[in-house]
C-alpha cells in the first residue's frame, strides 16, 4: 500500500532483503509495467533446504515478480536458479528467464565498501575515544570482533573458543586482549534478548576464570562506535576475528583490510561461511 500510493508508471522500485521477498510479486499484480529490482542481503539456501518450506512457491514467485534479482555471490545465485527450475519450472539461459512474456535477469553484485574512506582516514589524535582505543591493551596483542547482535554471527561460539584458547595456552595470559564490539539489533525481540544474556554471561564466566587483577581477557562493548573510533580500533588491532556461522557478505572484513592500507600490518581470520570469503 505504501509503494502503490506513490508509484508512477515509469518508476523503478528497488526492494531489499528477505523480509520483503513477497513484495515484488505483490506490486507486479497491481502495476504490471513498473520496473522492479530485488537484492537479497543474506545467503539463498540450497534447493534441499529451501524445498522444506511450506511456502516455497509463494516466496519464489514473490521474488520472481522482479525484473532484476541480485545476490552477493555466484553460489547464492546458483541456489536460487536451481530452486526456480525445480520448484516453479522456470529454465534459464545465463541467468535470464522468460516468465509470462517478461524477461527476468538474475545476477551477482557483491556488496562493497567505500575503500578510500577507510584507507585514507586519519583519526584525530586529540579525540579522547581515539586516544583510549590506541592505548587499549598497551604492550599486548589486540584481537577484535565487530558484529550485529544476531544468532547467525556465532558470537557465543567465538567466546567459548576464546575460553578454550586461554585454557589450552596459559602462556598467553596477560599477552593478548580480545575486544568484542556487539552492535545492538532488534532489542525488543525475545530471542535477541536471550542471545544478549547468553553472550554477557559467557563473557563474565571467561573473565572470571582467566582474568587477573591487571588484565581482563575480553573487553565487551554492547554499543555502536563513531566512524573515527571504529577506524581507530581497526588500525590498532593485530587480528580481526570474523567468524559468522553464516553471513551474506560481511563488510567488517573488508573495512578491516581497507583500514590497514597504510601499514599493511594485521591478520584477518575469516570464516569460510561468510560471503566475503569468496
Amino acid at each position: 500500500k505504501a509503494v502503490l500510493a506513490i508509484l508512477e508508471p515509469d518508476d523503478t522500485v528497488w526492494i531489499h532483503d528477505y523480509q520483503l521477498m513477497l513484495l515484488p510479486g505483490m506490486i507486479r499484480k497491481q502495476a504490471k509495467e513498473v520496473s522492479i529490482g530485488f537484492f537479497l542481503h543474506i545467503p539463498f539456501p540450497s534447493y534441499e533446504i529451501f524445498r522444506i518450506l511450506p511456502w516455497r512457491e509463494e516466496i519464489l514467485n514473490g521474488v520472481l515478480g522482479s525484473d532484476l534479482i541480485g545476490f552477493h555471490t555466484f553460489g547464492y545465485m546458483r541456489h536460487f536458479l536451481s530452486a526456480a527450475y525445480r520448484i516453479a519450472g522456470h529454465e534459464h539461459a545465463f541467468g535470464r528467464m522468460e516468465i509470462n512474456g517478461r524477461s527476468v535477469n538474475v545476477d551477482v553484485y557483491p556488496m562493497g565498501i567505500d575503500y578510500e574512506k577507510y584507507a585514507d582516514a586519519q583519526p584525530d589524535p586529540e579525540d579522547s575515544g581515539v586516544k583510549a582505543i590506541k592505548a587499549l591493551g598497551s604492550g599486548r596483542r589486540l584481537v577484535i570482533s565487530v558484529d550485529r547482535l544476531d544468532y547467525t554471527k556465532g558470537i557465543p561460539q567465538r567466546i567459548r573458543a576464546i575460553g578454550r584458547f586461554l585454557a589450552e595456552h596459559p602462556e598467553y595470559t596477560r599477552q593478548v586482549s580480545f575486544v568484542m564490539l556487539v552492535v545492538p539489533s532488534r532489542d525488543s525481540v525475545d530471542q535477541y534478548q536471550d542471545l544478549k544474556h547468553e553472550v554477557e554471561t559467557l563473557v563474565g564466566e571467561i573473565n572470571g576464570l582467566h582474568g587477573t587483577f591487571d588484565w581482563t581477557p575480553i573487553k565487551y562493548f554492547y554499543r555502536s562506535l563513531s566512524f573515527a573510533a571504529l577506524n581507530a580500533l581497526y588500525q590498532r588491532a593485530d587480528v580481526a576475528l570474523i567468524t559468522p556461522l553464516r553471513d551474506g557478505m560481511n563488510l567488517v572484513a573488508k573495512e578491516y583490510i581497507a583500514s590497514k592500507d597504510r601499514d599493511q600490518n594485521g591478520v584477518l581470520i575469516l570464516s569460510e561461511m561468510a560471503g566475503a570469503a569468496n
